[in-house]
């Protein structure tokens, strides 16, 4: 199932480089750059990350049927909000 884009404001340099780090930390094989895709046994999700805009957008293309994307919005952006964005 996928879910609606989500666009993240205040992603400064300093919080992408967290999110990214939080994630590889959570087991999340993060690519570097600031495109592309994630992909993970139980879900996957395109991402675009706008220095200029300080904007992230994701994507989730497939998730688990057992979480709402509601639930993985509030999850990334309570982890941005932990990384410092606004």
């Amino acid at each position: 199932m996928a879910c609606p884009t989500i666009t993240l404001t205040g992603i400064t340099t300093e919080v992408w480089d967290c999110c990214r780090r939080e994630a590889r930390r959570m087991g999340v094989a993060f690519p570097e750059g600031d495109a592309g895709g994630v992909r993970h046994p139980e879900a996957d999700a395109d991402f675009a990350w706008d220095s200029v805009s300080a904007t992230l957008q994701v994507t989730f293309t497939r998730t688990p049927s057992y979480i709402r994307c509601e639930m993985l919005e509030a999850r990334l952006r309570e982890g941005a909000r932990m990384c410092g964005a606004k």
